[in-house]
């Protein structure tokens, strides 16, 4: 054991015997895709110390989700107590004003507790948590925290969980451990300075690598043929694992800073398995070469949307007989763009954005073409093309051509032959949800349970309720696991019911509309839009 981890894991022992001390009653740490899949041989193995010591003296349960079963919808289930159908988000584009039910956070704020909470995902726009803080996660869209001196207060740099704008497997690899290195110690430096009696905090490392890096970790669960020649490299063998192992490290160092009082809630939202087969998504940096034939996004009246999955193209608004010929140029630049066989890199599909003049109207073919398309894109994706413009390009991947040209091979764009690294990244997606996910608790009132329980991501909000020492509404749709609760601490302390429509509710949360686009970009890098 790494000298660190072990001085980690005496603190998470010495717990048992410290003195009490200011600090949160009960802290909900997510795990976004934690899977017992992972934990069980690793914790056999010895290497999450501190997950096993959680087992050892709590709780634990495979924990029943709600579908669908994808990020958002998932951790507002949790945060609410609620089902989809009656808090209100069923996909990735509701942000924080969409959620028709009241947090466990609100509800615990309204009844006076300090609560605070780092990266819980739907939680943009901030609301205001008199008190206490909001820091949204990835997203969110802008950087806006509540309060807006969040970081400043606390004396430490700003730091936000994001693989916006990442492209090489490197890159998201290094993203997902600097997450594990920072998060912890700003949560406990959030934590003392708004002196918190309740809170939660979410990592997102271990999705980011399962998705990716499933077939470099577990290649037993996959057809020999279908991963060979797709780029495996042995720099990321065994990825998901080093991740579990540094989320361990991030585990103790919360759970060092608590007193033995505090009691510890870990959720995963869904675990992992195996994807059905080896599936490539592309990302693009065509900045350069776009340069080299003078067209340069800000400069010239385009800009680029995104370059993860799909590589998209916005010309702006303004008068048709200056965007028309950007936009020709443009398109030209794009299907003019082959591979050493001549097949075409992309599908490139026009989307226009305003009701073209007389005499420059679109035949029948393409005005049916664009429609298809956005259908497809709406029903398949629940993307719109929407935003103000000229007109959107968007670039879809020709696979067969372009995997044929990766890693080694060349392509020609702009009338030059280049690297197709130079424009291209090829990351495989390899890992896909399950159903199952992960619970654990210790600390204060948690029993010593060694057998597995069973257990409903609707039930975790009547807990937190409870464990924080405020009333339980009688509104959620959970039921409290008295069970995992000492027979002493339920004497001494029996739960607290509310009628819902007697707590208040706080000012709901506000800040400015905003486009989809930024937010799909970032659905791609995280792997959820194609």
């Amino acid at each position: 054991m790494a000298p660190t981890r072990r001085v980690l894991l005496v603190s998470f022992v010495l717990l048992l015997s410290a003195p009490a001390a200011a600090a949160p009653r009960v802290v909900l740490v997510g795990l976004d895709g934690a899977s017992w899949s992972v934990i069980d041989p690793l914790v056999e193995a010895g290497r999450m110390p501190n997950l096993k010591a959680f087992l050892k003296r709590g709780v634990h349960a495979e924990l029943e989700t709600v579908e669908p079963v994808i990020s958002p919808v998932v951790w507002t289930s949790i945060a609410t107590g609620q089902p989809p159908e009656i808090h209100g988000i069923g996909d990735f584009f509701g942000d924080a004003r969409a959620i028709r039910a009241p947090t466990i956070f609100e509800r615990a704020s309204v009844q006076g507790l300090r609560v605070g909470t780092f990266e819980w995902l739907v939680s943009w726009p901030a609301q205001e948590l008199p008190g206490g803080f909001v820091a949204p996660a990835w997203l969110r869209q802008d950087h806006t925290t509540s309060p807006a001196d969040l970081f400043v207060r606390a004396g430490i740099p700003r730091y936000a969980y994001s693989n916006q704008g990442l492209r090489s497997r490197s890159e998201f690899f290094g993203s997902s451990f600097e997450e594990t290195r920072r998060k912890a110690s700003a949560w406990n430096a959030l934590t003392k300075t708004f002196d918190l009696d309740a809170g939660a905090i979410t990592f997102y490392a271990l999705d980011a690598l399962s998705h990716r890096f499933w077939a470099d970790t577990f290649p037993e669960g996959f057809d020999a043929d279908d991963l060979a020649g797709r780029g495996l490299e042995p720099a990321f063998r065994g990825a998901v694992e080093k991740g579990y192992e540094a989320i361990d490290d991030a585990i103790g160092e919360l759970v060092a800073a608590l007193p033995h009082e505090s009691v510890v809630l870990i959720a995963s939202d869904h675990g992992f398995q195996a994807g059905d087969r080896f599936e490539r998504r592309w990302s693009f940096g065509l900045e350069e070469e776009l340069a080299r034939a003078g067209l340069v996004p800000g400069r010239e009246a385009f800009r680029i949307e995104g370059q993860f999955g799909l590589a998209s193209f916005s010309v702006k608004p303004g008068p048709f007989e200056e965007r028309e010929p950007l936009l020709k140029k443009l398109v030209a630049f794009f299907e003019a763009a082959h591979d050493n066989e001549g097949d075409a890199l992309f599908n490139v599909v026009v989307f226009d954005q305003i009701d073209r003049p007389a005499g420059q109207e679109r035949s029948w073919g393409e005005r049916l073409r664009q429609w298809g398309y956005r259908l497809a894109a709406r029903f398949l994706f629940s993307i719109e093309f929407d935003s103000p413009a000229h007109a959107i390009i968007v670039l879809i991947p020709e696979n067969e051509a372009l995997e044929g040209a990766w890693p080694d091979g060349r392509v020609t764009l702009g009338g030059m032959e280049v690297p197709i690294r130079q424009v291209v990244y090829g990351d495989g997606f390899t890992g896909t949800h399950h159903p199952t996910a992960v619970f654990l608790a210790a600390g204060g009132p948690i029993r010593a349970l060694n057998e597995r329980q069973q257990l409903s991501v609707l039930d975790i909000a009547p807990l937190f309720l409870h464990l924080a020492g405020v009333a339980v509404p009688d509104d959620l749709d959970g039921e409290f696991p008295a069970r995992f609760l000492t027979d002493d601490w339920l004497l001494a302390n029996p739960i607290r019911s509310v009628a819902a429509s007697d707590l208040p509710r706080l000012p709901p949360p506000a800040g400015p509309e905003h486009e989809d686009a930024l937010l799909i970009e970032r659905l791609r890098a995280m792997g959820y839009v194609d």
